[in-house]
């Protein structure tokens, strides 16, 4: 795939994406510590509550879903969300430090020039701080509902890379002009270009065959579930395979998870969380212990768990709270031993 640029003199230029090192960012020497909200059921305000307290509580990251409908429940009355990037544009006009992105966008909702014109708008609103989540979408009622039809996974996927192909050329030259197996963009214009050039771009999902391939190709950040350490290990040897395929630096490329947390000062309360939690969600109690991850236990026992990842290559966490006030506690007793 080729992409022609204007650069800042008026030069037209080409370049072929062979390898994404000329949008790596810098790696921290610590960890990230997200916070991730779905809108789901959610006005703004309390979307503005909750990532203005992220803030205040010295996380690095808010991410929201990118839904149309409810994820559970497409079809079902009330808990339907916000719209991600509108969303994004309110909470990156409220805050100050903390970064702003979609986990993830899916590409396919928007076509990848107005995408990138929405991202850019986001970037430029928030001072710089957007982290541009995109993956190949998954919700068969909403691509049925809003788009007409749900294309199979390798044309998913395909259509995921070439919208990344043409999202950084739009977020690094005014004129982009590209030709793909699925989209055709022909001296599109991007202007103002957002601050970041362009924004740190996270490849969501762990498909080990062309996923993390499109991720080892492109991303900054790879974003992938892995609810124990050999799945974690699993994904990173595949993650070290394709780059090593691509020619790209693997510790360039920031590795993400994401962890459901319950916290309790000490077992009981721990266990009293869990049943809560379950209860609210109308699911047995053993059922939600079976699906919990690292973030489930004592801030000691959290601690240790996620050291272990961090140990493993880990450079962000994005965590979804069953209880918000756990963000305090989180942020004051696990994170400083982390850092």
């Amino acid at each position: 795939m080729t992409c022609r640029f204007v650069n800042d003199s008026g030069i037209l230029t080409s370049r072929r994406f062979k390898s994404p090192s000329a949008f790596l960012i810098p790696m921290a020497s610590n960890v990230w510590f997200g916070v991730h909200v779905p809108p789901e059921g959610r006005d703004f305000e309390e979307m503005k509550k909750l990532c203005t307290g992220a803030e205040r509580l010295g996380y690095d990251l808010f991410t929201v879903t990118d839904h149309f409908m409810n994820m559970a429940n497409p079809n079902g009355p009330g808990n339907h969300p916000l719209e991600c990037w509108t969303t994004l544009a309110g909470l990156a006009a409220v805050t100050n430090r903390i970064r702003l992105g979609p986990l993830v966008g899916c590409y396919a909702y928007r076509r990848p020039t107005v995408l990138t014109k929405m991202a850019t708008t986001v970037d430029i609103v928030s001072g710089g701080r957007l982290v541009f989540g995109i993956g190949a979408g998954w919700h068969e009622a909403e691509f049925n509902g809003f788009l007409g039809r749900f294309p199979p996974a390798g044309t998913r996927l395909r259509g995921l890379e070439e919208a990344v192909e043409i999202c950084k050329g739009m977020f690094t030259s005014e004129r982009t002009t590209y030709t793909g197996k699925q989209f055709k963009v022909e001296d599109v214009l991007n202007s103002p270009l957002p601050v970041q050039r362009p924004p740190p771009i996270m490849v969501g999902g762990g498909g080990e065959r062309r996923t993390l391939k499109i991720a080892a190709r492109h991303a900054d950040i790879s974003h992938f579930f892995a609810g124990d350490l050999p799945t974690l290990e699993q994904k990173l040897r595949v993650l070290r395979k394709h780059c090593e395929t691509v020619n790209r630096d693997f510790d360039g490329i920031r590795k993400g998870t994401s962890a459901s947390v319950i916290l309790g000062r000490n077992d009981g309360e721990t266990e009293s969380k869990l049943r809560k939690a379950a209860k609210a969600r109308g699911v047995p109690v053993e059922d939600l212990r079976k699906r919990m991850g690292p973030a489930f236990g004592t801030p000691e026992k959290v601690t240790q768990n996620l050291e272990a990842y961090i140990d493993k290559g880990v450079g962000l966490i994005t965590l979804s709270f069953y209880d918000v006030e756990d963000m305090a506690l989180f942020a004051e007793e696990i994170i400083p031993r982390l850092k």
